[in-house]
């Protein structure tokens, strides 16, 4: 796709663009560098302020010191007495040596000396000469004449002709020392002292400072050479000055001179009105150009209004965004073609599915139904003919913990689970049709083509169930019906792979379950796990331990059976409606813990997928309980004496006066006493306990002997065999005679 108007409209705005963007630049700069400018007047105000206080401290300093001497200093006093002239020498050689000290305690001093008036004598650290001898005598006679307090005097130091050396600047300080005579100190302080002081307090790379005296002269200065003179090449301009309060000195200071940057500086209101002119400039070709680039824009308006009814005057006077008109009136015809492609695809997977559950319900019996089935295949994909099908269920185990563990990623692994199947059969001389037929299982349509072959369909589905478990964190029970040879009956099949995969709670998870493996154990029945359940019932409402013994009775029964899992979860329900039922009948505390703790845990034990978790769970679930229970009858004082009445009567039940008033005798307690006691510990009467045990007894001897039912009836404490009978019936529900065929057969 070529892109001229792109290209126009690029040079159009770019080079615009550029140079207002320099202009914006400029005047950042330009801004920035007056800004940059006042705040350096500032911070040179307060140099100068700051090196003018430091002067003076220093100065200041010296001046105290040399004050101090006079007036303490006894060798220099002694040099100012009037002392006779042949007395002089040693106090003239003490004054020196105390010059010397103050030299070398202060190396800023250049040199110090002191000049006596009435003998004309100046004494230095090494030497004593007359005025008239003296290099410095114009100096000494210009403070003596001066009519001015004495200050600090910036000058040139000529040397004497003894120390040798050139000429050298200096600042000097004249002290009277005797007012009587008029004699005066000295004081020479280096010029350099002075520069090292003020360069300490400034950057000589980009600020300098001049030290002037009250007439202008220069004293110092930080651009000096070494003769004292100021370059020009680094010459700036003076930004501040600050007037020394003590010596009336001048101190300046300002920037270097920084080239082209200084001179663009200066212009600073020209070039500020120079961008300004090219960014107005700018900004009205900019105006320009975007008028002329809008009308194609306006024309392509007009053909989408005209197509959308609208009118360009409409059109304006609502506002609309013309792009966003633009983009809405493509968006909608993009949306327009988007919903219809997914509709159709939307359909086509209804479609799909539709049929698959056709043919896995058998729902169309229609005389077509073969040929129509054939005609949906070719829309499918699937245009060879098929001569056979075989339906597979994969159902994945613990689907509860699944879909909490994969909360958003089911659809993925689902997806995951049918495209493995179909990559595994690539090669294979069939096609693999694959449905989510609900959340759980996913439905495996095989359908033959030439040849048919189970084994290889058996390979595939334990490729397939060994692939997952080593690779995904869950596990699938894939079951599988027979081969069908006709298409439209491929509904058996799948009834058949149904039923299979639901017996995986009887026969495991994990595996492949074919109608083969249904045959191998017999469908279980409810009623022969009755008496079974309620001897588990009573032995624990009685806390006898043995109900654990007809709990892994039942279970080995479970075992050689078959069952699906609704079989099961049923079966199971009738087992907590016996122990439901025998607990209502012990004391208000026992039967509270029993409804609201374990009875609610052992219906949720019925979800568990596989027979020996469900026995397993409710095991523990009742182990608990049993023991909780247990615990809670042990408490009460009465528990042992009702064990010991429970041991007895185990050991006499064959006794035909076994009644509660052969008990308060054996036991001496009060009949009525004893018979509360008895319900309070094992929720029944004494009457019913007795019976209980004796009817187990009875049933016993009925399955594992051949006694008569007299001889059975007297055994377990009955003397009329009328008795026994109807005890009997009241307690299983038919005759001794009765559940002994019954019973014995199988």
């Amino acid at each position: 796709m070529k892109t001229n108007w792109f290209n126009r409209l690029l040079l159009s705005y770019l080079p615009v663009f550029f140079i207002i963007s320099l202009s914006l630049l400029l005047m950042t700069f330009l801004t920035l560098s007056e800004m940059s400018k006042k705040a350096s007047v500032k911070a040179n105000n307060a140099v100068s302020h700051n090196i003018s206080k430091m002067i003076d401290s220093k100065l200041a300093d010296i001046d105290s010191l040399f004050l101090y001497e006079i007036q303490n200093n006894e060798k220099i006093k002694q040099f100012f007495s009037d002392n006779p002239k042949d007395n002089r020498h040693y106090t003239d050689i003490q004054a020196s040596s105390a010059l010397k000290e103050l030299l070398q305690n202060n190396p800023t001093i250049e040199s110090i000396y002191l000049y006596r008036t009435p003998d004309r004598t100046i004494l230095t650290r090494s030497t004593l000469t007359d005025l008239n001898d003296f290099a410095d005598s114009q100096f000494i006679g210009l403070s003596l004449n001066s009519r001015v307090p004495y200050r600090w005097t910036a000058r040139t130091l000529v040397p004497q002709n003894t120390d040798g050396g050139n000429a050298r600047r200096v600042i000097s300080l004249a002290k009277n020392t005797n007012l009587s005579n008029l004699s005066i100190l000295i004081v020479n302080v280096r010029i350099e002292s002075l520069l090292g002081w003020i360069t300490s307090m400034t950057d000589n790379n980009s600020t300098f400072v001049h030290l002037s005296d009250e007439e202008g002269n220069l004293i110092v200065s930080t651009e000096a050479t070494a003769n004292g003179k100021t370059s020009n090449m680094g010459a700036g301009t003076v930004l501040s000055s600050s007037v020394s309060e003590q010596t009336g000195w001048i101190i300046s200071s300002g920037t270097l001179n920084s080239g082209i940057l200084e001179f663009v500086s200066s212009l600073f209101y020209v070039w500020m009105a120079i961008a300004a002119v090219i960014v107005i400039a700018g900004l009205t070709w900019i105006i320009y150009v975007s008028r002329r680039q809008y009308k194609p824009v306006m024309t392509l308006m007009n053909m989408i209004s005209g197509a959308r009814k609208a009118s360009p005057t409409q059109l304006k006077t609502e506002k609309v965004d013309e792009f966003k008109f633009i983009e809405s009136s493509i968006e909608e015809l993009l949306d327009e073609s988007n919903m219809l492609q997914e509709q159709h695809k939307e359909l086509s997977v209804y479609h799909r599915r539709h049929l698959f559950l056709s043919l896995m319900e058998g729902t169309n019996s229609t005389a077509n139904f073969g040929k129509y089935l054939e005609e949906e295949l070719s829309r499918h994909g699937i245009h060879q003919p098929v001569s056979g099908s075989l339906v597979a269920i994969v159902e994945i185990d613990h689907y509860t913990e699944f879909a909490i563990q994969y909360r958003s990623d089911q659809h993925l692994l689902k997806y995951i689970l049918g495209a493995s199947m179909k990559e595994l059969v690539e090669n294979k001389p069939f096609t693999v049709w694959t449905e989510w037929i609900s959340n759980s299982k996913m439905g495996i349509l095989f359908l033959f083509h030439h040849q048919e072959s189970e084994q290889e369909v058996l390979e595939s589905c334990e490729k397939l169930r060994d692939w997952i478990a080593l690779n995904l964190d869950f596990t699938v029970t894939i079951g599988i019906g027979h081969l069908i040879q006709q298409l439209e009956l491929t509904a058996e099949s799948f009834r058949e792979a149904v039923s299979a995969v639901g017996y995986k709670s009887s026969l495991g998870m994990n595996r492949i379950i074919t109608p083969k493996h249904m045959v191998s154990k017999p469908k279980g029945e409810l009623f022969k796990q009755l008496q079974v359940f309620r001897s588990i019932s009573q032995s624990f409402r009685l806390g006898d331990e043995k109900w654990e013994d007809y709990y892994e009775e039942m279970y080995q029964t479970l075992q050689d059976q078959l069952y699906t899992h609704d079989d099961l979860a049923s079966l199971m329900q009738v087992l907590i409606g016996y122990l439901q039922k025998e607990m209502a009948e012990l004391t208000e505390e026992l039967n509270k813990v029993w409804i609201e703790d374990v009875q609610p845990s052992l219906l949720m034990a019925l979800e568990q997928e596989t027979q020996e978790e469900v026995y397993q769970a409710i095991h523990d679930i009742l182990k608990d309980a049993y023991d909780r229970l247990n615990k809670l009858r042990e408490n009460k004082s009465s528990h042992q004496l009702m064990h010991q009445v429970k041991m007895y009567i185990a050991d006499n039940y064959c006794n035909p006066d076994l009644s509660l008033t052969h008990l308060s005798d054996e036991f001496q307690l009060n009949a009525k006493y004893l018979s509360r006691l008895f319900r309070e510990a094992f929720g029944m009467k004494f009457v019913e306990y007795v019976s209980e045990v004796r009817m187990e007894k009875s049933i016993q001897m009925l399955l594992e002997t051949e006694d008569t039912i007299q001889d059975i009836g007297r055994a377990v404490g009955y003397d009329q065999s009328l008795t026994f009978i109807r005890v009997f019936k009241k307690h299983a529900g038919e005759t001794p005679g009765q559940y002994r065929k019954k019973y014995s057969s199988i």
